[in-house]
């Protein structure tokens, strides 16, 4: 009877620390027996020959251990083989062969079994073969390549069998890979490797990946180029095989889709082998003779594009946040570009709630908790996170405790850790990284220059890009404490790049900025890029008031918009670093035109400069007209300096001489004038502002057209009948009418279209067909009119192939034309409901801050008529949508000193339009500006008028009483009490009353629900 039974039973315990303890108690018992057997050098290879060199308990107990390894007990498969790897690895007289003979006696599954029976004898033959390699008696001699075939081609059987089963029986054959070479037939032993295990080369899922890069690792002498053909370069993540990795590491197969039917919460152990091979200084020499492709491109082509894609299944995010989360200790300032990517950041964003309690969600809030901890204790990563974060957001939304953001509360942590000089020291890092970006790249993954490869120029290129743009999101954060010399800083360090070169010794150079040369050279397209990054910059500062100055008076305490404190418009701080800096020696210009526009320029610098000092003398409200058209000139003459267009150059420079034109009419304003003069008067200030921004609305510049709307809104109270007229033209033009188009955009090239350009936008089908008849016959040639005689005989002739072609080619061409055609069609359509769009923002500002302007009766008719003619138009419905907006919520003041006649037309209107409304909402709108109206002829008192109001009111009650068909509805009514004072009321009370009294009364009304509606009035 064995002496060693009780040490069986804590083997399957649940607790660990059982198992090690009774493993470790077992095996020093039995080595106790079998060293008291004589000494021997045989080794065992059959049973009999065991019973016969080992002592009877050790016998026993490799019989015992390895039938326990199919046993579903507990823990007894982990401490079975825990036991039995021990064992044969203190046991010198154990064969592989024996082994593999008892394994696969005890753990063969039938037929005949259960399906958890067959599981158990699968996972039991599975941890005998982990127990066999970890014990390393595969290396002792006698080992045949027969037996290694037999263990290779069972755990790739099985792993291919089971999905589930796949990753442990691949993790086993890598750890067999140091083994293969203590053998002789080693290149037999990987040729057999790659042909079983590997699919003759044909890698698909991440653990023969694991596996092919170990072996290439463990012996870089063998011929892989022959072995895996499919597999391009020195290593297996070169960036030749970038496609191949990303659809192994993301796990998906568009022919082999059942190999991964089985989803698992971890990550593969492929990714431990690819951070290794990166991020770890010990391998840079195998990094730098193998040369892997980049980290970064790894990552964007597997996490951004593949595990954070757009439409990937929340199984593939929660992989990224765990690499996320692994890549968080390497995290560094240089490495956040590559990592806050795009799809990235809309995931933190958009598919993580904090509340939130799947599992997805919380892997992410614990990889948003440690990337936070690590921004806060690294300023410069905090501030490129949150520039990522937030990208083209310039305000940090508060944290709500009922409902919170991610990204918010992110940005609200890393701003918390935040001052002045991080701030400085990271733009101040940024600068430093644009003159002298990272020529080299560490082959480990982290910086070592003496293992470093070069990058290339497109890689230097990307880097400056990124600093500069990193430069602008942080300069243009309001919550930032962002102060003017930051602020300045940037626009001098940005706009000094776009322009010049220094072609003198750079440490004497008188911009500052220039002073670090760029090493190397800035290219062309990095110069391009700094002039298009420098007129956003100065578009986005439109809007930005600058930090108050504390020591300053209360007067003084509030910026202006566009301005730094101390009053300097920015565009005209980024034109004048051009032309003051120009004239120094050893500084170069390299804009583009910049021989043709330096002298307009520097005429309108001077304008600019005495725009700013003539502002300073003038009251609130005229002061900051004169700055807004300083701001409008400003960014005019940004655009021209630093665009690469010259159409465009010229284009800005024509605009900029009439603003300098509004602006001298408006200095003018009070002086003496020869308007009085018999003919017609001159234009007003504001007429000729209202033009410009109209024609600035048609320009591919989304700057410019934000900024008209700033610019308007100080020159909203001198509006006048001529500048409405401009407006409202453009509001009543329709598509299609070239003369009204012209007539109210004149001048205004995106939407200039002569008569045979509108004619072919027309869906004329008929004039189209014989165009298109024509085209053809023109194509035909001689052979649509041939011969007659040959036509009357009947032969028929056919094209011989060289005609066919030459055929073939012009149809092409004219169904290419015409296809053009159309498609500018569409264009000129959509651009016409742009441009009412914009011009409809005007109107927006106009009746906001102008609603009680005696114009705006004008303005408002013109909006009812383009919300009815929008109605049904699918193409103009956001018009339609804009339209209705504005009539609905800026109709609060009331007006005075407007056209009676004019009012009480376009009160005829509405109550005609309201009575035959084609829906509800068109009802509740014509409802409010009747309201509207009404009011506003009420209040001025006007005895005829008024009277006038009343008698529309019960025109339309006696029509929504008496006519069946009629759309008024009692809500009508009820619109213009609510909006009338209450010693108004009196002329509303005497209709509804007169309506009881005529319509109350039976079969006076159309039906029992109309009269039972007149006492709702």
């Amino acid at each position: 009877m064995p002496t060693t039974l009780e040490f069986y039973w804590d083997l399957a315990s649940l607790d660990e620390s059982k198992r090690i303890e009774a493993a470790a108690q077992l095996i020093s018992a039995l080595c106790k027996f079998q060293a008291e057997m004589p000494a021997t050098t045989s080794v065992a290879t059959t049973e009999e020959e065991l019973n016969r060199i080992c002592a009877g308990d050790v016998t026993y107990g490799i019989k015992r251990l390895i039938k326990g390894l199919a046993s579903p007990r507990d823990g007894a498969r982990q401490g079975y083989s825990i036991a039995l790897s021990e064992l044969l690895a203190r046991v010198p007289c154990i064969s592989v062969k024996l082994v593999l003979d008892l394994l696969w006696r005890s753990t063969e599954a039938t037929k005949q079994m259960k399906g958890q029976e067959q599981r158990d004898m699968r996972f039991g033959r599975i941890f005998g073969l982990m127990a066999l390699v970890q014990s390393g008696i595969i290396t002792r001699a006698g080992t045949t390549a027969v037996e290694m075939r037999k263990i290779v081609m069972e755990l790739a059987a099985i792993g291919a069998k089971k999905s589930y089963l796949r990753e442990i029986s691949y993790v086993t054959l890598t750890s067999l890979v140091p083994m293969l070479g203590k053998f002789a037939f080693r290149d037999e032993l990987i040729t057999m490797f790659v042909a079983v295990a590997l699919d003759k080369g044909a890698i698909e899922t991440p653990d023969e990946l694991l596996l092919a890069m170990r072996l290439r690792r463990a012996y870089p002498g063998y011929d892989w180029y022959s072995a895996l053909p499919q597999w391009q370069g020195r290593h297996m993540l070169g960036a030749k095989n970038v496609g191949r990795l990303g659809s192994v590491l993301c796990e998906q197969s568009v022919e082999h889709p059942g190999l991964f039917s089985t989803w698992h919460p971890q990550l593969h152990r492929v990714w431990d082998e690819i951070f290794d091979l990166y991020f770890n200084r010990a391998r840079a020499d195998e990094v730098a003779n193998a040369m892997p492709m980049e980290f970064e491109l790894l990552w964007e082509r597997v996490v951004e594009n593949g595990l954070f894609a757009p439409g990937a299944s929340q199984f593939r995010r929660y992989w990224g946040f765990l690499l996320l989360e692994r890549l968080l200790p390497h995290l560094s300032e240089d490495t956040v570009p590559s990592m806050m990517t795009p799809n990235i950041v809309r995931a933190m964003s958009d598919n993580i709630s904090v509340k939130g309690k799947s599992a997805l969600a919380k892997v992410g809030m614990r990889t948003a908790e440690r990337l936070s901890e690590v921004c806060e204790s690294n300023t410069k990563v905090g501030l490129a996170v949150l520039t990522h974060l937030l990208n083209q957001k310039n305000t940090i939304q508060p944290v709500d405790a009922a409902k919170t953001n991610l990204r918010s509360m992110m940005a609200n942590r890393i701003v918390a850790k935040l001052d002045s000089e991080a701030i400085v020291g990271y733009v101040t890092y940024l600068q430093q990284l644009f003159a002298a970006p990272r020529r080299v790249r560490s082959k480990s993954g982290v910086a070592d220059a003496q293992t470093a490869v070069n990058v290339s120029d497109k890689s230097i290129e990307k880097q400056r890009a990124w600093a500069v743009d990193q430069m602008i999101r942080v300069a243009r954060f309001g919550q930032l404490p962002i102060t003017d010399e930051l602020t300045g800083s940037v626009l001098r360090f940005v706009a000094a790049h776009a322009a010049f070169t220094v072609t003198g010794d750079t440490k004497k150079c008188s911009v500052v900025e220039l002073r670090d040369a760029p090493v190397p050279e800035l290219s062309a397209a990095t110069r391009d890029y700094c002039a298009l990054a420098l007129v956003n910059l100065v578009g986005e500062l439109n809007r930005h008031v600058s930090e108050p100055n504390r020591t300053a008076s209360d007067a003084e305490t509030r910026g202006l918009a566009g301005h730094a404190r101390d009053g300097t418009a920015w565009p005209t701080a980024a034109l004048a670093l051009v032309l003051d800096t120009k004239r120094k020696r050893g500084m170069q210009v390299v804009l583009h035109g910049f021989e043709e526009t330096q002298e307009p320029l520097t005429k309108l610098l001077a304008q600019l400069r005495e725009m700013a000092q003539a502002a300073s003398g003038l009251e609130a409200a005229a002061a900051q007209r004169v700055h807004m058209l300083e701001l409008l000139l400003g960014n005019l003459c940004v655009g021209a300096a630093f665009g690469a267009n010259p159409q465009t150059q010229a284009e800005y420079l024509e605009v900029a001489a009439e603003v300098s034109e509004c602006y001298a009419k408006l200095t003018q304003t009070g002086q003496e004038s020869d308007s009085d003069s018999d003919d017609e008067p001159e234009l007003q200030p504001v007429e000729v502002l209202t033009d410009i921004l109209i024609s600035l609305f048609t320009r591919d510049s989304s700057i410019l057209r934000r900024l008209c709307d700033q610019v308007f809104v100080p020159f909203a109270e001198l509006m006048t009948a001529r500048a409405m007229e401009s407006i409202v033209g453009v509001l009543q033009a329709r598509e299609g009418a070239d003369e009204d188009v012209v007539t109210e955009m004149d001048g205004l090239d995106a939407m200039d279209v002569d008569e045979s350009d509108t004619e072919m936008a027309d869906d004329n089908a008929g004039v189209i067909d014989e165009e298109l008849r024509r085209k053809i016959e023109e194509a035909l040639g001689s052979n649509s009119n041939g011969d007659d005689a040959a036509s009357e005989s009947g032969a028929e002739e056919s094209f011989d192939d060289e005609q066919m072609t030459v055929f073939d080619d012009k149809l092409a061409e004219i169904f290419r034309q015409k296809k053009e055609q159309k498609t500018w069609a569409r264009e000129l359509k959509l651009s016409f409901v742009n441009f009412k769009l914009r011009v409809l923002d005007l109107a927006d500002v106009f009746l906001t801050r102008q609603g009680d302007n005696a114009l705006a009766i004008q303005l408002v008719a013109a909006l009812v008529d383009l919300a009815r003619t929008t109605n049904k138009d699918t193409r103009n419905r956001a018009v339609h949508e804009r339209a209705v907006s504005i009539l609905n919520g800026r109709l609060t003041k009331i007006p005075a000193g407007f056209d009676q006649t004019e009012a009480l037309k376009l009160l005829e209107v509405v109550h005609e339009r309201a009575r035959r409304a084609s829906d509800q909402r068109e009802l509740e709108m014509l409802a409010g500006v009747a309201a509207f109206i009404g009011r506003a002829v009420l209040e001025s008192g006007d005895v005829e008028a008024s009277a006038r109001v009343h008698e529309l009111n019960a025109e339309s009650v006696r029509d929504f009483m008496g006519r069946k068909a009629s759309q008024m509805q009692v809500g009508f009514f009820r619109a213009a009490m609510a909006k009338q004072r209450a010693g108004l009321l009196s002329g509303l009370w005497t209709v509804a009353a007169d309506a009881v009294a005529e319509f109350g009364r039976p079969q006076r009304a159309v039906n029992v629900y109309r009269q039972v509606q007149a006492y709702a009035l």
